[in-house]
């Protein structure tokens, strides 16, 4: 099933099905920072009407650290493949263990086996078509943990491209 993203922006944005429906919602105030020194980026389900409908998790970041995943209440460890690699692993609150590889701004997260079974690919904007986030059958029934995952990898790639450009 494929998602577009209204915004091509892991931390603020909308997750629109095929039918044109709000279904998942990324938020990052920025108001406490002056305060905490932390972002929270929460990601919710959004009922029919609008409303968020409840939590699925949220990435705590913290200046200069990796982003801190929960997913459904649970820490999440997200770990380099590699030690030069920008591939990240984690295990899902299913027991498995998940890859999300990068090529060229495009990502892939697949199991961490020898199927490499994908659950979700991420393609980002071009000038004519939304960023999509599309889910395997497989990945829609950990929808929860690839959301704020790809919030975390994704936004922990995008900041170290910025950097990289400062």
């Amino acid at each position: 099933m494929n998602f577009s993203l209204a915004t091509d922006n892991p931390f603020n944005t909308t997750l629109i099905s095929p039918d044109g429906r709000v279904v998942y919602r990324m938020e990052t105030p920025t108001s406490s920072y002056a305060f905490t020194g932390t972002l929270t980026t929460t990601v919710s389900k959004v009922a029919p009407n609008g409303q968020n409908e409840g939590e699925l998790g949220r990435v705590v970041w913290q200046s200069g650290k990796p982003g801190t995943v929960v997913a459904h209440g649970h820490e999440l460890h997200i770990a380099k493949s590699k030690l030069w690699g920008s591939s990240r692993t984690f295990t899902a609150l299913n027991g498995q263990s998940y890859k999300w590889s990068f090529d060229n701004g495009s990502s892939l997260m697949a199991s961490n086996d020898s199927k490499q079974a994908p659950a979700a690919t991420y393609t980002p904007s071009t000038r004519s078509n939304p960023g999509l986030l599309h889910f395997t059958p497989h990945g829609l029934t950990i929808t929860g943990d690839v959301l704020v995952t790809f919030v975390c990898v994704e936004g922990e790639r995008r900041n170290s491209q910025r950097k990289k450009t400062l």
